[in-house]
């Protein structure tokens, strides 16, 4: 038996399916439902077992008891290749949880999720896993045919590695692991990996600033998470594009997706007809790829929900019904029925023999509503009556923001009326995808004043020549007229980022280097400038106070009910295109950052460059730019359309004594679905869905023709 093989296999190993079981999991013995969900394969969610508050006092020794357990198994669990195959197998797999088990542990506990347990425990229980690996690793090598413990490692890494294609902070972290642990064999290999994540963690910029309270973080992908959560991230972001890239990203989702299926009620109709149900299929295969993400946060979810909230999934509808109020709250519904019955079970065994309070199966889910459309309004007031929760997206501007956040408080104030808790509540600005609506606004602008300057058949060779630089000649090429031309050319999607050398050079006669430059640090800050002016309306310490009045006097509620609302809003600055975008915007109040992989990496390089001080920006969500910054941007009709807000919002402000000129000439609900930004996003977004659902139909009805074939074969 190769080494190779044994890395194919503990690769291919998948866990027990949790079933329910006959009789209720509550018991006092946290070491023996350890070890049974270890045999089971169920490695994640053991380790997970142990991050309750109600563990402590008990945690060194139920580890030490689960050890004695689990080293009698080790031990007794050789894998001889000479043994029957189906032996081998099992006690290979055996001994592979137990590693998993350990390793999933000892990172749990250098992590923040496992903050509310006893420190001086934790210590002690890392000490015991740590000695118990290293005999294990010892037995291992006596034994002499292979290693269980490096196939793991590598298992481990190779997942990291995965995510975003390897562009990411997590991918970049795991080859820095992989580094640390070298070629040297004759060394134990779990202390060196243990310690290298144990610096990686806690090293990193993000478990600083978590730690420090300084501001929260979740995860704009649909990977990746259990590394994150370590370094304190607590809610994960998704849109019907990342719910692909999941499983391009991730194949064994399509595998999953393929056995899952054909447990759904509604396999033989969806089997019979996908292309008919094709909105149904895409729905589950959806939310297939968020079932682990509900996982990974749900120790989160639980402990922090009664203080700040947190640990939910972000769960975005059909973009394609975004506008139709029935079926995206038919569709709602739907959802959180099916997660409630997955989580329900799931928690059967996570919160086993734990006496806490609170709904148990209640999904750790908010639903992304699109500002398309005026119907987001009554979705959004809706959903967030029945406790449900929402995470506002598609929106740009102050305007969308505030109208939405006061369709939530709404909703959530009649939620209290009739007991029901509300759920953490998110105001996405997507101000990375509003600051290259208006660059490429600015550039169209800047390349028809050089059209009409030099000339149509000049100013096309300018815009071919940029697009042998930027990598968009192919699409250049392919437009019909100059106007299209240009398009092709400076969208931000397809490669022309920022305002650089070459668009310095197509644009010399028109506009100097030193004005484009200006524009270009102008417009990086635009996004941000309409997140500040949103937290400070609502949630600055004298706005609150006003907030929290006008939803007593409002309402009819009281003022602790008013102040559970105020503090289960947050806002969501996202999509954001350099590390600035996070350092700008942090505050410990309402606010919560949700952040691409690749940006991770760039924020955490950022902070390792020669005199970052994190001091310096501490509640930088309540400062303000230089005046210039504003009066530049004010000479963009979209911009003024995004950071200023309308008469019926204006009104609403003096009514709740929010004082500050915020203008009058922000978007109207009836202009959200014709504003620019909206336009881009929606079409890349209905694109994406449409493709993936394509996808899911392709994969189930091929699926059900291997089925058959092999049927009458």
């Amino acid at each position: 038996m190769t080494q190779e093989r044994i890395h194919k296999i503990v690769q291919e190993n998948r866990p027990q399916p949790l079933s329910i079981p006959e009789k209720p999991l509550i018991f006092e013995d946290h070491s023996t439902h350890l070890f049974d969900l270890t045999r089971m394969g169920q490695t994640t969610l053991a380790a997970d077992h142990l991050l309750f508050p109600e563990i402590s006092g008990r945690l060194s020794k139920t580890i030490g008891d689960f050890i004695r357990r689990l080293h009698l198994l080790f031990v007794t669990s050789r894998p001889l290749p000479k043994s029957t195959s189906k032996s081998f197998l099992q006690n290979l797999s055996l001994r592979q949880y137990a590693y998993e088990v350990f390793l999933e542990l000892a990172l749990n506990f250098f992590g923040l999720e496992s903050r509310w347990l006893d420190p001086e425990e934790k210590s002690q229980s890392l000490r015991f896993i740590l000695n118990t690996l290293e005999e294990w690793e010892e037995i291992e090598r006596r034994e002499g045919e292979f290693s269980i413990a490096s196939a793991v490692i590598e298992k481990w890494l190779l997942r990291m590695k995965r995510v975003q294609k390897g562009n990411s902070m997590v991918a970049k972290t795991a080859l820095r692991i992989e580094e640390a642990l070298g070629s040297n064999k004759n060394k134990k290999l779990f202390p060196q990996f243990l310690k290298k994540a144990q610096e990686e963690i806690q090293g990193n910029i993000y478990y600083r600033m978590v730690n420090q309270g300084l501001c929260r973080f979740g995860n704009d992908y649909a990977l990746g998470l259990r590394w994150l959560r370590h370094l304190g991230f607590e809610q994960v972001s998704t849109n019907p594009v990342l719910a692909a890239r999941a499983y391009q990203d991730d194949p064994s989702l399509i595998d999953t997706f393929k056995e899952e299926v054909k447990r759904h009620p509604k396999f033989r109709q969806w089997k019979s007809n996908p292309s008919r149900y094709a909105e149904e299929i895409a729905l589950y295969a959806t939310l297939l790829a968020l079932w682990e993400n509900l996982y990974v946060f749900r120790p989160i979810f639980f402990n922090l929900r009664e203080t700040s909230g947190g640990g939910v999934v972000s769960f975005q509808l059909n973009p394609n019904i975004a506008h139709l109020v029935e079926e995206s709250i038919r569709d709602v519904f739907l959802a959180f029925s099916l997660a409630q019955e997955k989580l329900a079970l799931y928690d059967q065994y996570l919160l086993a023999g734990y006496r806490m309070d609170g709904e148990r199966g209640r999904p750790n889910l908010v639903i992304k509503v699109a500002a398309t459309d005026p119907s987001a309004r009554i979705i959004t007031r809706t959903i967030n009556s029945y406790g449900f929760g929402s995470n506002i997206t598609v929106d740009f501007s102050v305007s969308q923001e505030a109208t939405l956040l006061l369709e939530e408080m709404e909703g959530m104030a009649e939620a209290i009326k009739k007991g029901i808790r509300p759920t953490q509540l998110y105001m996405t600005n997507m101000g990375g995808r509003l600051e290259s609506h208006l660059r490429e606004v600015k550039l169209e602008e800047l390349f028809r004043e050089l059209k009409e300057k030099i000339g149509e058949e000049k100013a096309t060779m300018k815009v071919l020549k940029l697009s042998e630089l930027n990598g968009t000649k192919e699409k250049v090429l392919r437009a019909k007229n100059y106007e299209e031309k240009v398009i092709e050319a400076t969208r931000y999607a397809h490669g022309q980022r920022i305002m650089n050398e070459p668009i310095f050079e197509a644009l010399a006669d028109v506009a100097s280097k030193e004005s484009l430059e200006r524009w270009e640090e102008a417009i990086g800050k635009s996004g941000t400038l309409v997140a500040r002016r949103l937290w400070q309306i609502f949630f600055s310490p004298e706005n609150r106070k006003k907030w929290i009045s006008y939803l007593i006097e409002k309402k009819g509620i009281s003022e602790n009910q008013a102040g559970f609302i105020l503090d289960r809003i947050y806002c969501l600055p996202a999509s954001k295109r350099k590390p600035f975008d996070t350092f700008w915007t942090l505050s410990s109040k309402n606010l919560v950052h949700t952040e691409f992989p690749d940006h991770q990496e760039n924020v955490r390089r950022m902070a390792e460059q020669p005199g970052f001080e994190l001091k310096e920006f501490e509640e930088s969500i309540s400062r303000s730019f230089s005046d210039d910054v504003l009066e530049q941007l004010y000479q963009i009709e979209d911009f003024v359309k995004a950071y200023e807000v309308n008469s019926e919002l204006s009104e609403i402000f003096t009514e709740a004594g929010i004082s500050g000129d915020f203008g009058r000439k922000g978007l109207l609900p009836s202009e959200w679905p014709t504003f620019g930004p909206v336009l881009k996003t929606l079409s890349e977004f209905k694109s994406a869905y449409n493709h993936f659902q394509k996808e899911m139909v392709a994969i189930l009805k091929n699926s059900s023709k291997i089925e058959s074939q092999k049927k009458k074969g």
